[in-house]
């Protein structure tokens, strides 16, 4: 599990800056920045209609699919440092860089779920989901100053070199053997299956919409409001200080689903409310403490939902439900933008409502699970 943190921290180091550099040269570009940013979102999910189709057909771990995506993730990076000028272009590699994010996302959850016999899971998946959001949280902080010494063009070089480093990493002690290849992982696969993906790939569904629709108003709502990319790297890093805190709470104290749903929400209310503020809404530090508030609310429901999975399915199963909940988001996305280009002042709410559905969800599962065994 060590090895396991130590890799997927840097990789979301990485692909935090990446995102961040990659999205605000888009939303800046002198014409049609919101369209052309909303058509990049769009496009960066449709890979995830492919993925599940790629899953069912893996027969390798979750650990060395993950050392074969990071290669291919680096290599388009690599391609994205010769059009940082282009924003049309930009968009087209962009697609293409998200088939590796989600072959990521289902290889990360997977390796994850095989490593869980080792550790107790509740305090890996809060240590995991805290150390991978810190490092979200400090790349895009150090986006502008590394842009102003290096360049647009050598930042992005410098995040492909980091790819194949996590790469390496991760490919010591890789194993080629099936994931979910055990004995009782197999008969354990088919209890599950016939009722507890459908609602965990209802919850999964909420997940990419939360970030997408985060990513999509951040650098609109800053650039309007006359701030900069430093002012993006603060305001984002928030979210990630949010997930960490929701992580060390989470870690020391084990929340029935009705407590756990009322805080997620009361945080999430709060954020918007801050955002909403018409004195504050210009203000770096009352956008600070609302993201803060969205990301302690949405922290918690991910990392509750990963100590979830991994207790009660197999390494496949989570795999599948990641995947398949992750091709669910696009039309969600698709109708959430659609609404938020007709009043586009308002974008910045869908996030917070996504949260809060997200944790009724949620609990749903939890209730449902509950009711079987009574």
């Amino acid at each position: 599990m060590i090895r396991y943190t130590v890799v997927s921290t840097l990789y979301r180091f990485f692909a935090g800056t990446f995102l961040v550099v990659v999205n605000w040269q888009i939303a800046t570009a002198e014409t049609g920045g919101y369209w052309r940013l909303v058509v990049s979102t769009l496009l960066s999910y449709v890979p995830a209609l492919a993925v599940p189709l790629v899953i069912r057909r893996i027969t390798m771990s979750g650990q060395r699919l993950t050392v074969l995506s990071l290669l291919y993730v680096a290599v388009v990076s690599l391609a994205v440092s010769f059009l940082v000028e282009n924003a049309t272009a930009l968009v087209v590699a962009n697609f293409f860089m998200w088939i590796g994010f989600f072959s990521l996302e289902a290889s990360w959850e997977s390796w994850f779920n095989e490593e869980k016999r080792r550790q107790d899971v509740s305090w890996a998946s809060s240590v995991t989901m805290s150390g991978n959001q810190a490092a979200l949280m400090i790349g895009p902080l150090f986006a502008p100053a590394i842009i102003h010494l290096v360049g647009t063009r050598g930042i992005v070089l410098a995040l492909t070199a980091g790819f194949v480093l996590v790469a390496a990493l991760s490919w010591a002690g890789a194993r080629a053997a099936v994931a979910a290849g055990t004995g009782d992982e197999t008969e354990a696969g088919p209890q599950a299956k016939p009722a507890a993906p459908l609602r965990l790939i209802a919850t999964f569904a909420l997940v990419w919409p939360v970030l997408g629709t985060f990513n999509l108003m951040l650098p609109l709502q800053v650039s309007d409001r006359g701030a900069g990319l430093v002012t993006v790297g603060i305001v984002d890093a928030c979210l990630g200080i949010g997930v960490i805190v929701a992580g060390v709470v989470l870690a020391r104290a084990k929340l029935p689903s009705a407590v756990l749903s009322t805080l997620v929400i009361a945080c999430t209310l709060v954020g918007g409310v801050l955002w909403a503020l018409p004195a504050g809404g210009a203000a770096v530090v009352t956008m600070a403490l609302s993201t803060f508030a969205l990301g302690a609310g949405f922290g918690a429901l991910r990392i509750a939902l990963r100590e979830y999975t991994a207790t009660h399915y197999d390494s496949a199963v989570t795999s599948q439900a990641v995947a398949l909940g992750n091709a669910a988001a696009i039309p969600t996305l698709a109708v959430v933008f659609l609404v938020s280009g007709a009043a586009q002042p308002l974008v910045w709410v869908a996030p917070f409502l996504l949260v809060i559905v997200m944790s009724y969800s949620f609990r749903g599962i939890r209730t449902w699970k509950t009711s079987l065994k009574t």
